[in-house]
């Protein structure tokens, strides 16, 4: 009667283990859950042309930066979700927008990656259990640039991967303007984009989330605005760097930590442990019965 109980129990324990591991652990692994949300702060600078010289001061101004991306409400539908991300800079001095832009896109809830055919195989988000290879990044001003695994660090004591693009940045649609800053007016025919192909971006995601902890973005060459056809430099506009401040840094660390935590106990600990007793308890009911000795008479 005992061996039967430790069968039906190991039996019960191996469905379970299954289930967790088929059933709930890919809705428990979305990398868009319902209510996410990701947002960080920069310290940085944007100095933009002097009308009166014509040039970029070499004095930059300190601005900071703020980013924010959220789940559009109502937009979530079997297989898709739309992301708003805004992303603007501030004067410090005076608290002025002095850039600002909203990219909104639909993505795969489960892995991060954009819907649309253009853009197939481009990432609004890392995906969960990121991997040590390249990934098209597509939010926010970014167009789809290949950010490339470098190595492994340390960020406040939590393990991530360090990505890294150096390149081409053209970001024209970014410049447009907003109700709160007039931007930059361009002509059919021309673009913004970064001198020499020195625009750099940075990015520090901890695997198992896929998450973002801190970011390092620059045009230090300052962009221009460019004639298309035969490539000339028309006019500058500004020169800009950003990097995550580092009290953001911290609480993005240990939120994320936390996360990290939980999505490990739920893919990895839980579904083994109930495998593990499963086995053991279906074992334990196959033991052969162990036979009385036979006494003298």
């Amino acid at each position: 009667m005992r061996k039967r109980i430790f069968i039906v129990v190991g039996l019960i324990l191996l469905s379970l283990a299954g289930f967790w591991q088929f059933a709930l652990v890919p809705h428990l692994t979305e990398r868009v859950p319902a209510g996410w949300h990701w947002g960080t702060n920069y310290i940085g600078y944007q100095t933009y042309l002097d009308p009166k010289t014509g040039k970029v001061p070499e004095k930059d101004a300190p601005t900071t930066y703020s980013q924010a991306i959220n789940i559009v409400a109502d937009s979530r539908h079997p297989g898709s979700v739309k992301l708003d991300d805004r992303y603007s800079i501030h004067d410090i001095a005076s608290g002025k927008v002095t850039w600002e832009y909203d990219y909104v896109a639909a993505v795969d809830p489960r892995t991060g990656a954009h819907l649309k055919p253009e853009y197939r195989g481009d990432y609004f988000l890392f995906p969960r259990n990121v991997e040590r290879k390249t990934y098209n990044l597509r939010f926010s001003y970014l167009k789809g640039i290949p950010v490339a695994f470098q190595r492994e660090e340390e960020v406040v004591g939590l393990a991530a991967y360090l990505f890294t693009y150096h390149g081409r940045g053209e970001y024209t649609e970014s410049y447009v303007g907003t109700a709160e800053y007039p931007g930059v007016q361009v002509k059919p025919g021309q673009e913004i984009k970064c001198a020499d192909d020195q625009f750099a971006f940075n990015t520090w995601v901890e695997p198992v989330t896929g998450e973002i902890l801190k970011i390092e973005e620059s045009c230090l060459a300052t962009d221009y605005v460019y004639e298309i056809a035969t490539g000339k430099q028309l006019e500058a506009v500004d020169r800009w760097s950003g990097e995550t401040a580092g009290n953001d840094v911290v609480n993005r660390v240990e939120s994320v930590s936390r996360e990290r935590t939980k999505l490990v106990w739920q893919t990895r600990y839980i579904p083994s442990g109930l495998f593990v007793a499963g086995l053991l308890c279906f074992g334990l009911g196959l033991l052969p019965r162990r036979l009385p000795k036979n006494e003298d008479a």
